[in-house]
């Protein structure tokens, strides 16, 4: 996967219309969601939580329009590209590769496309966002990156695991 710029959002729904504006997306509607408009994605993960996906390179210009246009004095926005790492999976097996180290229920009728949630992997702090039935992000701090390369490499060993970059 290509790198993403990444904007740790903090504050109340007021900041949905100045969200929606700069980046194009809609706030999700409920928690443990995300709405995506073109690459970018932004991601309900707290009550005063979001996490932007953006464009490598957009983030600091996105930054910049954000809190030009909020109108509100309590909200924070951080940069935390460099600190998080995004790694897209996917394959028929893929629920059940998460499900080896993930205590998320990933049945595909409980984790559907559009739902994300923070959890565990393997003791890995992670954000888990499902695109479709069979393709994820996972998002892990790049320090952990590694280590959770490696675990899924072990976990996906008998399914047939392929790497792919």
């Amino acid at each position: 996967m290509e790198h993403l710029g990444k904007l740790n959002i903090r504050g109340n729904h007021s900041l949905k219309s100045a969200v929606k504006a700069t980046t194009g997306c809609d706030f999700p509607p409920l928690t443990n969601q995300f709405e995506a408009a073109g690459e970018r994605r932004i991601l309900w993960l707290a009550p005063d939580e979001y996490l932007l996906l953006c464009e490598s390179g957009k983030e600091k210009a996105l930054q910049d329009t954000l809190v030009s246009t909020i109108k509100t004095n309590h909200y924070a926005i951080t940069d935390v590209s460099d600190g998080l790492c995004a790694l897209s999976l996917s394959g028929p097996s893929v629920r059940n590769v998460l499900a080896k180290g993930c205590s998320l229920d990933l049945h595909p009728l409980k984790f559907e496309a559009g739902k994300c949630a923070q959890s565990l992997l393997a003791h890995a702090g992670i954000i888990l966002m499902a695109l479709s039935h069979d393709t994820f992000i996972l998002i892990c701090r790049t320090s952990f990156a590694p280590y959770v390369h490696d675990w899924l490499v072990d976990a996906a060993l008998e399914f047939g695991y392929q790497f792919t970059s």
